[in-house]
Formats: C-alpha cells, structure tokens, sequence
C-alpha cells in the first residue's frame, strides 16, 4: 500500500492547473460529480512556488487503496479489490470484547478508533478504523473551537495573512494513520466526518455491557485504563457511578452491608447529585435499621440512621425510624417518672438508661434523665477473664485483688505513694504514737458520711479482731502481727490502746485488714433484711443472701458494698447501705457496680466504643493513644505501675541452684521482648526496665542498682557450671560408695583414678516447670522467654495459668510469671518471693 503513495505524488506533481481550477475539481459537489462518502478525495500539498497545488480525482486504482483504509470487523483490513459500496455500515459493527480490548490496549498491541462518516441517512453511515487520533477526547469539537480561534483572528502582514489562510485549510482536514502504518499519513476531510468514536469510548460501552452482567472487576480495570489515558474524562464519571452503585447492590445481595454503604459513600462524595443515590440509601439501610431495633441493638440503629443523614439531611428514611424510636424512648421515661414517684430508683435509672439507649434525650426529658441516673449511678465495668472461675495459676489475679478491695475495707488504705506510702482510716479519726511509738492511742470516728457505705464500727469489735488475728489457734492468724503486738486495751467505746513490744516501721502497713468477726459475736449480719430488699435479685434471693450471711463462721464488718448478684457473664456490686433519700443530686454517689465478662478483647473494646461500658481497668500500652486523642473518654494513668516478674518456688528443689537462678537471668533480653510484646514501642514511652517489683520513687529503691543486663554468654558458662556442679554431686557420691566397697574387699583405692575415670554425663539439668500469668501479654512473653533459656541449654515447660482447676500445689510448679503492683514493699515483699 505504502509503495503506491510516491507515484500519486509524482502524478500529482505534473498537474499545471490553476489553484482556483484545483480547489474547484477537490470540491466539486454538482450532480455529476463522483461522490467520496469514505473520504477518497486525498491530496498532497506542493510548495509555496506551485500556491495550491491542484488534487486530482482519484481514478479506480486510488479508490481500491480507498477501500484498503477501511477495516472489516475490527482490525482487519479489506481486501484491495472490495467495492465502495461494501464498507462496513455503523450498524454492522461489533463492540469489541473486553480481551480484545485489554490486549489492543496493551503496550505491543495497537489500539483503534472509529471514525463514523456522514451518510444522506443515519443508517447508512460507515465507518473507517484508524490508529489513534492526535487530538483527544472531542477532536471535533477541539478543531472547530481551533478554527473558531484562527479565523477571528486579525493578521497584520501578508505572512501572517498566508499563513492564516493556510492553518486555515488545515484545520478543515484531520490527519489520520492506518492501523499497521505508522508512517503514511492522510488528511480526511471534516466536512465528510459524522462523529468520532475513540477507543477508549469503545471501552466505556464494554463497561456498560459488563456492568449489565455484573462483572465488576473486568469493568473496573477497563476504567482504570480509561482513567490513565483521559484522567477525569466526562464520559467515564457516570460509569464510574453506576459501577459503585452496581458493586454496593452486589455487596449487599453477598450480605456485606457495610461494604455495600461504603461504596454508597464513595459515590456520595463523587457525585452528591445522582438520581440513583438517595432511594439506594433508603433502600439498604432500612432493613439493616428494622433488624438493629428487632435485636434491640439501638446503638447500631442510631449509628445507620447517623450514616444515611450525614449524607442526606432530612432522609425520609432516617426520619421514619428517627420518629419511631423517639416514641419507644418517650415511653420508658414516663415509666422511669412513675417508678420515681414510687421509690424505686435502681428501677427508674435502668429505665432512663434504656431510654437514653435508644435515643438521646433533649429538654425536659434530657433534665429528668439527668436527675434519675444520679439518683442511682451505675457503674459499668468491663472485665477479660477465664471462662472458669477457678484456674491453676497459684497467685492472686488482678480482678481477685479488685473484688476484694471493692467488698473489703481494711483499717487502713493507701491514698499516695511517692518515696514513702501514705494512708487513710475511714474508721480511725485520730492515732497519736506514744512513748516513742511503743503506744498508740486510737480514736474512732462517731458519724460518718452519707457517701461512705461502710458501717460504723466500735472500739470492741475491732480489738476482739484484732485479737482473733493474734490467736494461733485462729484461721486468721497473722504472726507477722502477733510479734509486733503486746496487748490491745479498751478505753470506751470509742477509744483503744495498742501496745507494742517492739516499734513497728509503720503502723499503718501493720494494721491493713479489714475487720471480721465471729458469726456468734453479738453484731448483726452484714447485710441487713431491710439493705437486702433493695439488691435487683429481688425479695427471695435478698432472703438466701441473709441466711448465708449468718450461716457463715466468720462476718466482714468493714466493706462498703456486697456480692448482690452474679452468674458466668456478669457480677453486681451493691453499696451495703443506700444513700438516704433527699440528697441534692449532685451529691450522690455510685450505687451499683456491674462487671461485664468478654471473652475476647476486641469485643470489649466495641462495646466500649458503643457506650456500653463505663470504665475499662487497664488498657494496654498501644491502646492509650488511640483513647487519649477520643474526645468522649477521659484516660487517668495509675500510680503505681504493673511490674511483670518471674518468682522462684522456695518450695522447689529444681530451682536451688544460685548459678542457674543466674544464668536464667542474665538469659532473657528483657529490652527486646519490653518493646516488641509489652509495649509494641520502640521509644518505650509507657513502659522501662525496672531491677525492683516496685516503683523507682520508693523507699526501698537502690538508686545504683542497675536492671539485670542480657549475656547469653555468661548464661551459657553460668549453666554449665550449675549442670556441672550436679555431676559433681553425683561424683561424689559415686565415689563414697566405691571408698565402702573398696574398703569392705580390703583394696586400695585411689580418689583422683576413680574420678578420672568415671563418667557422670548422664546427669542433666532437669526440666522446669513456669506457670504464667492468665494475661496474653504474658503468655507471649512467656513463649518468647522460653526460647532464649532454650538457647542456652534450660528447657522450661510453660503452663497456662487460666487452664480451669485447682491452683496448682507447691510440688506442680518451680517459677511463676505474674504481674504486681506493689504498695508497701516492706509487708508486700515476703508474700511476693514465698508466695
């Protein structure tokens, strides 16, 4: 094809006519002229010495290279002998498949456009496939807007008068190339073109089709090519819209709601305007709100409704639901209103708490609320614990040592703690040391709060504790206490001495229990029948609560609130003694404490986010910033820190040896494993090494004392030496046995031979046993632990300490790794080390 160019130029080049005779011959449109519907008019344009060199008509030979321009189906081209009248209609022509499209569309492929020509009807029109155009999107529209320019144009010489005549002409013709041809270029008439369709035009109706079959993916890619070629392109937004509303109806067809309203979101920030988004909201989100209130899940509702105004403000559908669940709130606040009027405060807060659950109440109803659950403040409080209520871990667990310090109140409690502990009595107001701290003379407090729960106690009652405490024959015998104490007298009711037989370092830390009698000593049960009436198991467990209480050997005096309910999810805590009535609401206080149990920690942490849970008791060190930068929660950093430590058996003969006790230490890099499981932070903001289970600010700190530091090195020697010093052992005893034998047979015996030769590579270290706190954290640690000991020669069995059963004995277990927050280190570390 290529070669038959160069003779039309030389044909062309021997034409003598005039411009005016040439552009009259490339423009004649009489009746008998031969009419060129597929652009067979071509020209070639001579130098400026020939001006407008003439274009003659092409005869059969040129109308057969013609007719070799148009392509048969896609990329085919015709045959060179076709006739005109056999090019390819508009009608006729197939959308390329997506394959084809994606491999013309690749980099060794040869993309296309169509070009539609004019035709007298639109049935009629043909088209011609081409290599893609220059000028693109709107080539038509960008040339016309370019002639437009030019021609209003006001040249001033006759340069720039040619030179406009000729951009003119130019633009009166589109350059096109050839599929296969990169190199001959034609000039199409414009006046001849009907519309233009680009390739990648043709891929936006594939999309379409594909969008029709739901295939989602084949038309995402095919867009995202659009997208490369013609970022923003007008004609590729719409579908680009249908296709997230056709993926969100899929979505929500598999049941990925929220992957469904995402999509709808997206399409919400694209194009706010689309006819099809507003009843799509509606459309997916009112089952999804109908379901949440069935299930009476009020918080998702809320969330839904939330989701679809902040879209449309004023949807009917977040109206309509918005309304409904208004009245079921308005209700349950009248009937928290009535159960006010009636004294039943734990009632009417659970009803205006519900209520609020539903929807938040405004005005009127926003200031009772207000009034009821401060009448009677719940707390709620959620806890992560073993699915058992007895475990194998032999130490107390931290929700142990919050239950306790909730029901029990001992005679003294800490309030601060910097380089020394300092305490509070809600019973004592008054104790004034005397000859030189020998004595103490304590006063009991007459009155107390309406805010303090805890009972008021007399002087006798706490010396006849006191002296259960002091009795060895009594289970609650505490030695440590009976060195310290001489004797406790009675002055009044109000009024005790205790003296001591030698002076105590600190008589608060001494005198840190709670106060527990004797179930026939002459007091009245803990709970109370008229207390037990108000707890929410109602009358009859109230009644079995009593019973036990006086059923029991011993009574717990001091305690502020009581185990009013409890089963394998949820525990209730109640004030012993209710906050009288009357009160202005500010100054009440919390009533009831309810511990919510989950099993899993990311359950925990939604219900958090949802407002179903008041107060989490520890958050783990990666969670703080995420709480801290939420608006809605208020993060407060304990005072005392949580020391992980790993405690040794006193008990335990495997554990006896000073050289390997060390090299277990000098084993474990406790840098890495604090940044990489504790904390998950190399800048250890909310954590360190610590070389005490206390805090650094205390008292019992050694300020030059260093954290143990990591050799595996030394470990490895230290190991050795502690492996070596049981063969040794076993050598010696060997060799005690062989001294009586030999003497016995009346031999010689030679100490340093028999030593030389007899081998005691059989003893090995024995394998340990570490039990590990129920805390994951821990156990990750633990496992990471277990591998550095493993490296230097010490196997260690790891136990779980929230398998269910009895706590392991002394015999089960030789180190324990467990966590504590120590107070008072002087009292607190024996119990730590002799556990």
């Amino acid at each position: 094809m290529s070669s038959n160019i160069p003779s039309v130029v030389s044909v062309c080049g021997t034409l003598t006519a005039s411009a005016q005779q040439a552009e009259s011959a490339l423009y004649d449109q009489r009746p008998g002229a031969v009419p060129w519907p597929c652009a067979a008019r071509w020209f070639i344009r001579g130098t400026q010495e020939f001006a407008r060199v003439a274009i003659f008509v092409v005869r059969a030979a040129l109308l057969t290279l013609a007719a070799v321009l148009l392509c048969r189906g896609n990329l085919g081209l015709a045959d060179e002998k076709v006739e005109k009248s056999e090019l390819p209609k508009l009608t006729d022509m197939k959308l390329p498949s997506a394959a084809e499209l994606l491999k013309a569309d690749d980099r060794n492929g040869q993309a296309f456009d169509w070009i539609v020509l004019t035709a007298p009807a639109d049935a009629d029109r043909t088209v011609l496939v081409v290599s893609p155009l220059e000028i693109r999107p709107d080539t038509l529209k960008k040339m016309a807007e370019t002639y437009a320019q030019v021609e209003a144009s006001k040249p001033k010489t006759q340069e720039e008068r040619t030179e406009r005549t000729g951009r003119l002409e130019s633009l009166k013709q589109l350059i096109v190339k050839l599929p296969g041809n990169a190199v001959a270029e034609y000039a199409l008439p414009v006046a001849q073109i009907d519309h233009i369709i680009l390739f990648e035009e043709l891929m936006l109706r594939r999309v379409d089709e594909l969008l029709k079959e739901g295939d989602i993916r084949t038309a995402y890619e095919l867009l995202l090519r659009v997208e490369q070629e013609i970022p923003g392109w007008e004609l590729s937004k719409p579908r680009l819209e249908n296709l997230l509303l056709v993926e969100s109806g899929i979505r929500a067809r598999e049941g990925d709601m929220y992957a469904a309203l995402a999509l709808l979101d997206e399409l919400a920030n694209r194009n706010i305007n689309n006819p099809d988004l507003r009843p799509r909201f509606g459309e997916l989100v009112s089952p999804m709100i109908e379901a949440a209130v069935a299930e009476e899940d009020f918080s998702k509702a809320r969330y839904l409704i939330s989701r679809i105004e902040r879209v449309y403000p004023g949807h009917e559908t977040g109206v309509l639901w918005q309304t409904r669940m208004q009245k079921i709130a308005g209700a349950l606040l009248a009937d928290a209103q009535q159960k006010t009027s009636e004294k039943a405060f734990a009632a009417a807060a659970e009803l205006a708490r519900r209520a609020e659950l539903i929807w938040p109440s405004s005005g009127n109803a926003r200031a009772f609320f207000t009034r009821a659950v401060a009448r009677y403040q719940i707390l709620r409080v959620a806890t992560i614990e073993p699915e058992s209520t007895q475990i194998v871990f032999p130490a107390p667990r931290e929700s142990d040592e919050r239950d306790r310090e909730l029901v029990e109140v001992p005679l003294f409690e800490p309030t601060s703690a910097d380089e020394l502990t300092y305490f509070r009595s809600s019973f004592f107001e008054v104790w004034d040391p005397t000859d030189l701290g020998r004595e103490v003379v304590f006063t009991l407090r007459s009155t107390r709060p309406t805010w303090q729960s805890q009972p008021i106690l007399t002087a006798n009652q706490i010396a006849d504790a006191l002296g259960q405490r002091m009795s060895p024959d009594s289970p609650l015998f505490n030695s440590r206490l009976a060195s310290f104490v001489r004797e406790v007298s009675v002055r009044s009711p109000s009024e005790m001495r205790i003296g001591f037989s030698r002076v105590p370092l600190s008589i608060e830390s001494l005198l840190r229990f709670p106060i527990v009698v004797a179930a026939n000593a002459p007091t009245e049960p803990v709970i109370s029948a008229e207390k037990a009436e108000n707890v929410s198991a109602g009358p009859v467990k109230a009644e079995a609560m009593v019973a036990d209480a006086v059923s029991d050997p011993e009574i717990l005096l001091s305690t502020r609130f009581v185990l009013a309910d409890s089963d394998e999810r949820n525990k209730v805590f109640q004030r012993q003694r209710p906050e009288p009535d009357g009160l202005d609401p500010g100054k009440y206080h919390i009533a009831e404490i309810r511990e919510v149990r989950f099993e899993d920690r990311d359950e925990m942490l939604k219900a958090v986010v949802r407002g179903e849970i008041d107060y989490l008791s520890h958050l783990l060190p990666w969670e703080v910033d995420a709480f801290r930068a939420a608006p809605a929660f208020d993060v407060r950093q304990y005072a005392l820190p949580i020391t992980h430590v790993i405690t040794f058996n006193p008990l335990s003969e495997r554990i006896v040896s000073a050289q390997l006790r060390r090299a277990l230490s000098f084993a474990i890099d406790r840098e890495t494993i604090l940044k990489s499981l504790v904390l998950r932070d190399q800048a250890m903001r909310y954590g360190r090494l610590s070389s005490a289970p206390w805090h650094l600010g205390s008292y019992a700190t050694n300020p030059l004392e260093q954290p143990p530091e990591f050799n595996l090195r030394l470990a490895y020697a230290l190991r050795y030496a502690a492996e070596r010093q049981l063969q040794l052992v076993e050598l010696t005893k060997l060799e005690t046995e062989a001294k009586a034998k030999a003497r016995e047979a009346g031999s010689e015996f030679e100490s340093a031979e028999f030593r030389r030769v007899t081998n005691v590579d059989y003893v090995r270290l024995p394998g340990l046993r570490m039990v590990v706190d129920p805390d994951p954290t821990s156990a990750e640690a633990a496992e990471r632990i277990a591998v550095y000991w493993k490296k230097v020669g010490v196997d260690v069995e790891l136990i779980p300490g929230n398998q269910p059963g009895t706590p392991l004995s002394d015999a089960d277990w030789d180190l324990c790794y467990r966590r504590v927050r120590m107070e008072e280190p002087l009292l607190e570390l024996w119990p730590l080390l002799s556990n």
